[in-house]
């Protein structure tokens, strides 16, 4: 016999148990086993009562621990987000700096030729001193 049978079976002996109960206990007019009813009664009172307490709490803080669940998952989204846009930030300072010496080498990089004109425009003499000096040479 499948599992399915064996409770359809089991189901329905305990219906029809409890059906001749009820009846016995209607023409005597008093339940029967009174005591240990009242006893599995309370304790199945003070079972359902813990579950209801822990499915409310689990039930009023379902949501709210929901919420924080997204709000951490955004962030660590944001995080992630951050960190690679960072990383794109470092690179493109990082190639603008190499662009930016090149440019200033190429700027103010001038050879040695060109050195050495400027010097010669910086330190030569004016028409007057040429004169004065020909003249102190001329007359000894």
């Amino acid at each position: 016999m499948s599992i399915v049978s064996l409770a359809l079976l089991a189901s329905s002996i305990a219906l029809l148990f409890l059906v001749f109960l009820f009846r016995y206990e209607a023409r005597r007019g008093r339940k029967f086993l009174s005591g240990l009813r009242a006893h599995i009664d309370f304790f199945l009172l003070k079972i359902r009562h813990f579950f209801n307490v822990r499915l409310l709490a689990w039930g009023r803080y379902f949501i709210r621990q929901i919420g924080h669940y997204i709000l951490h998952t955004l962030l660590t989204g944001a995080i992630a987000s951050l960190a690679s846009l960072e990383e794109r930030l470092r690179t493109i300072a990082r190639s603008n700096r190499a662009i930016a010496k090149r440019s200033d080498k190429e700027r103010s990089h001038i050879n040695r030729l060109e050195e050495i004109a400027l010097h010669k425009m910086e330190v030569a003499l004016s028409e007057e001193e040429k004169r004065i000096r020909r003249r102190k040479s001329l007359e000894g």
